[in-house]
């Protein structure tokens, strides 16, 4: 096996092409999970079916991380770093967001957890002491404004309890912290690794959800071929995040990712009989030209030689 490079994030051109087309198939995944998610928990406590989930990602992508032959266990100095995304990060987030279901409409959950990416870069600001490329703002703000629009004009409901809001920033601001600490601490493991340990953490915080709230019954929406379903299409999300994540950073991977709402809007149509409206496609249009100006803006330098 190879040692773990210094940092794989993206040099030229052509890996920050990749590092977005990989955002975007995270973004498509996550949408499926979200689909199968809500056929799945059918407003039941959602803890026992994401430790299952994260728990089968876990070993499906261990073991496909060994059958590649790349490395078992996470770079060394990245190990706690993975083990806290994972239990404190994504485990708490994804508790949280299928929590924050049960107590309002999701498209009034999905709305004020899609201003994570607004909190992304701020953090990243207020870290870097820097401001990212100006077209990575306008990217946000189409993202950002589109994905209202998908969700506020899709024609479904809005309504949300108070408790759901809570629920629902929560979500935004764990998911926020999990993708900054992840982007900055987790840079030289092989992906796939890293969302499997990622899946291990995030099972194993939810066991201890089920137990603390005394939560031991999967929903009856839990059926063994959702299940399987989801952990694979969860297992893609994961491996797809983190390698984008690692190749185009937390800003551009947060931008592209508000393609989601639009991903669930259409597959919603599909398989919730939710209508898609003329005000969904326009912001879907919004949404589409964010990601794509987050994708191709450049941020690498080319350093031109000594002459």
């Amino acid at each position: 096996m190879s040692e773990a490079p210094a940092s794989r994030r993206a040099t030229d051109r052509r890996g920050e092409l990749i590092g977005s087309a990989l955002s975007v198939v995270m973004a498509a995944s996550f949408a499926v999970v979200v689909i199968l998610g809500a056929k799945v928990q059918a407003g039941g406590p959602p803890f026992v079916t994401l430790a299952i989930r994260f728990g089968g990602q876990s070993v499906l992508l261990l073991g496909l991380a060994l059958a590649l032959r790349r490395p078992g266990l996470p770079a060394q100095g990245e190990r706690l770093a993975l083990a806290i995304a994972g239990t404190l990060g994504y485990g708490t987030e994804a508790a949280l967001y299928f929590s924050a279901l049960n107590h309002g409409s999701a498209a009034a959950i999905t709305l004020l957890f899609y201003t994570y990416p607004v909190w992304v870069m701020l953090v990243t600001i207020g870290l870097d002491r820097t401001a990212p490329s100006p077209l990575l703002f306008v990217a946000l703000g189409l993202a950002i404004g589109g994905s209202a629009i998908v969700v506020l004009g899709g024609g479904g409901e809005t309504e949300v309890e108070p408790l759901g809001i809570a629920l629902a920033l929560a979500t935004s601001f764990a998911y926020t912290a999990y993708l900054v600490g992840t982007d900055r601490h987790v840079r030289r493991t092989d992906p796939v690794t890293a969302a499997g340990w990622l899946g291990a953490g995030a099972a194993t915080s939810n066991v201890v959800f089920a137990l603390v709230f005394g939560s031991f019954l999967a929903p009856e929406g839990a059926t063994p071929m959702r299940i399987v379903a989801i952990v694979l299409v969860s297992a893609s999300a994961f491996a797809t995040m983190l390698a984008g994540l690692q190749r185009v950073g937390a800003v551009r991977n947060a931008i592209i990712g508000v393609m989601e709402p639009l991903t669930v809007a259409l597959l919603a149509a599909v398989f919730l009989d939710e209508p898609i409206t003329a005000t969904v496609a326009a912001g879907g249009v919004l949404i589409l030209v964010g990601a794509v100006i987050a994708s191709v803006v450049r941020t690498t330098r080319t350093v031109e030689p000594n002459v």
